[in-house]
């Protein structure tokens, strides 16, 4: 069975705008991989305009999520602390079938997005300055890594089989710390 790609993305943040930048950055993500009818809507971050998808199941799934990451990297004691989240899209197959056994269905991932969040804690103005110069830099390069992955990237996207309003189930994952992606999800990459 051929892997799933795996996109992945570093960004930076203060703890000033470390939820509207992982935010940003999932709904931006959602907004290039979600198929069925939506809404668009924006908003302004670091002098960005980025997506947003206009659903507020989706919405509060990331809200959540964002919410999750940045407690479990937070009051660290340290100048800077890493975390990691993922974004996980699935079809849904027909599992081959057991003798006698219903018609089963199995969720098979054809797109994975892990992102890096590095949360650092500026002590001075002069620091507080170089880091939000970093971020906006940061964060415009990621919006233009997902834009050119998902522009680019579009052979495995299975076909839309499904009339159900949204035909590739999705999942986002926070990691716990100290965990590995591996190890949480080896049975899943």
């Amino acid at each position: 069975m051929e892997e799933s790609p795996v996109f992945t993305l570093d960004l930076l943040a203060d703890q000033s705008l470390a939820k509207d930048i992982v935010r940003g950055i999932l709904s931006t993500i959602f907004f290039h991989r979600i198929f069925p009818p939506i809404k668009p809507t924006t908003r302004d971050l670091l002098d960005l305009t980025l997506p947003y998808v206009d659903d507020p199941e989706l919405l509060t799934q990331i809200e959540e999520k964002t919410a999750a990451l940045i407690r479990s990297i937070e009051n660290t004691g340290t100048t800077t602390s890493k975390g990691q989240i993922a974004v996980q899209f699935f079809e849904r197959r027909t599992a081959k079938r057991i003798w006698f056994s219903s018609k089963s269905e199995k969720e098979v991932c054809w797109e994975q997005w892990i992102i890096t969040v590095t949360l650092v804690h500026p002590r001075t103005d002069a620091e507080r300055n170089r880091i939000r110069h970093q971020m906006e830099s940061n964060l415009q390069n990621a919006v233009m890594q997902i834009i050119k992955n998902t522009t680019f990237h579009r052979d495995h996207i299975p076909p839309i089989v499904s009339s159900e309003k949204n035909p590739f189930p999705y999942q986002i994952i926070v990691q716990p710390r100290g965990d590995t992606w591996t190890g949480r999800m080896g049975g899943i990459f």
